[in-house]
C-alpha cells in the first residue's frame, strides 16, 4: 500500500494533473485534485514514514522568508489575503512531505512515472495538435499535462537528466527517445541548448553515452522532414535553418528572456532588501503585462535579498556537491544543471511542485552522499 500511495503521489506530481483538470476538464475537479495531492502527501507522511527525517531547512527558511517577506508589501495592497496563505501553507507542506516521499522513491519509479508524462507530449502533438487551451490553436508548441511548453521542456531535461542513472538499457533508450522527442516538441530553444550540453558532457564522460544524441539525431530528422507536425512556423523555421546557409537569428532571439529581465532591473534595485511584494513581479504589479520569467530574480525582487541567499545557498550546495561526486554519481550534475538553468527561464518554482519535488531529490541524495563519504572517512 505504501508504494502504490507513493506511485500516485508521484503521478499528481510529475504530471502536474490538478493544472492540467482545472483548464481542460472543469475548475472544480482541478481545485479537488490539488488539495487530493496534498492529502495523500499527508497521509504518506503520517501514517507511512517509519523513520522521520529532519526536514530540509535551506528549503524551510526559503519559504519561510519568501512569504513572509514579499507579504510585507503584499498584505496592505492587495485583498487575495486568502489564496497568500494557501500558498505559502501548501509550498511547507510539500516541502516537508516531499522530503519523505523523496526519501523512500527509487530513480526507476520517478523515471518511468516521467516518461508517461512526456508521453502526453508526444500525444498533444499528434492526436490534439489544434487543441490548447492556454496558447490557442494554432500555437504549435506542445505540452500535454503541462499546459506550457516551456515547463513541459524542464520536465523532458529531468527526464533525459535521470536516464544516465537507469541501469536496464532498454529502459534507459526508450526513456531517451522519449524525452528528446517530447522536449522537440516544445520547440524550446532553452531545451535544444540544454539537451545538447548533457550530450556532450555525457559523451565526454563515455563512448556508451554516444547513443543518445544519436537517438536525438533521428527524432530531429523526423521532426524537419516529416511534414506531418503542426508546429509553431516561426520555430520551427529558425531550427531548419541551423542546418542551412542562413540560420534565423531574428527568430532564435525573438521575445528573449534578457529583454524581459531588464524590464524589472530597475524595479529590484529600488527595494533590494524587502523586496516588493507577492506577486508584484509575477505580471500582476508595475503595469507590466509580463512575468520576470527568472526564479532568481523573482526571489530578490519580490523579498529581498534574505530569501535570496537561501535560494543562491541551495543551488551552491547542488553545484558544489553535485561535480564532487560527478565520477561516480554524474547523473545528478545533469539534474543540478537542469534545475539550476529552469530558474532562469521560469518564476513559477513556488506553485510547480514537480520542480520542488526534483530539487529535494537531489539535494537529499546528494546529503546522502557526503554523509557516507564523511562516515568512510573517519
Amino acid at each position: 500500500m505504501k508504494r502504490i500511495l507513493r506511485i500516485l503521489i508521484l503521478i499528481f506530481i510529475m504530471w502536474g494533473f490538478p493544472t492540467f483538470a482545472l483548464f481542460y476538464i472543469s475548475i472544480g475537479l482541478g481545485a479537488i485534485t490539488s488539495y487530493i495531492t496534498i492529502l495523500l502527501l499527508l497521509v504518506y507522511f503520517v501514517f507511512y514514514v517509519d523513520n522521520y527525517r529532519q526536514p530540509l531547512l535551506p528549503f524551510i527558511f526559503l519559504g519561510i522568508t519568501y512569504y513572509t517577506i514579499s507579504g510585507l508589501n503584499f498584505l496592505p495592497t492587495y485583498g487575495f489575503v486568502e489564496d497568500y496563505l494557501v500558498f505559502f501553507i501548501k509550498f511547507i507542506i510539500v516541502v516537508v512531505c516531499c522530503t519523505e516521499v523523496a526519501k523512500d522513491s527509487k530513480i526507476e519509479e520517478i523515471f518511468i512515472v516521467t516518461i508517461f508524462g512526456a508521453l502526453s507530449i508526444v500525444i498533444h502533438a499528434v492526436v490534439f495538435p489544434t487543441t490548447d487551451a492556454t496558447f490557442g490553436d494554432s500555437y504549435g508548441r506542445f505540452s500535454g499535462f503541462y499546459l506550457n511548453p516551456n515547463y513541459a521542456a524542464i520536465v523532458s531535461l529531468v527526464g533525459f537528466s535521470l536516464s544516465y542513472g537507469i541501469k536496464n538499457a532498454k529502459l534507459k533508450m526508450i526513456g531517451q527517445l522519449v524525452f528528446s522527442f517530447a522536449g522537440i516538441l516544445t520547440m524550446s530553444r532553452y531545451f535544444i541548448l540544454i539537451w545538447v550540453l548533457i550530450n556532450i558532457a555525457a559523451a565526454i564522460s563515455s563512448r556508451k553515452n554516444l547513443a543518445a544524441p544519436i537517438l536525438g539525431a533521428i527524432v530531429l530528422a523526423f521532426v524537419l522532414l516529416s511534414g506531418t507536425l503542426k508546429l509553431n512556423t516561426s520555430r520551427f523555421e529558425a531550427l531548419e535553418s541551423i542546418f542551412s546557409d542562413e540560420v534565423k537569428t531574428e527568430t532564435i532571439n525573438d521575445d528573449s528572456r534578457t529583454d524581459t529581465w531588464a524590464q524589472f532591473t530597475d524595479i529590484i534595485l529600488s527595494k533590494p532588501f524587502l523586496g516588493n511584494g507577492f506577486r508584484n513581479l509575477q505580471g500582476q504589479g508595475f503595469r507590466l503585462n509580463t512575468g520576470v520569467h527568472n526564479l532568481y530574480l523573482l526571489v530578490i525582487g519580490e523579498a529581498g535579498i534574505i530569501a535570496f541567499a537561501f535560494l543562491i545557498y541551495i543551488i551552491f550546495f547542488l553545484i558544489t556537491k553535485s561535480i564532487k561526486y560527478y565520477q561516480s554519481n554524474f547523473y545528478y550534475i545533469f539534474l543540478t544543471i537542469t534545475v539550476a538553468t529552469s530558474f532562469l527561464v521560469g518564476h513559477t518554482y513556488f506553485e510547480k511542485y514537480s520542480t520542488i519535488f526534483i530539487t529535494i531529490f537531489v539535494y537529499l541524495k546528494l546529503s546522502d552522499l557526503d554523509k557516507k563519504n564523511k562516515q568512510l572517512l573517519k
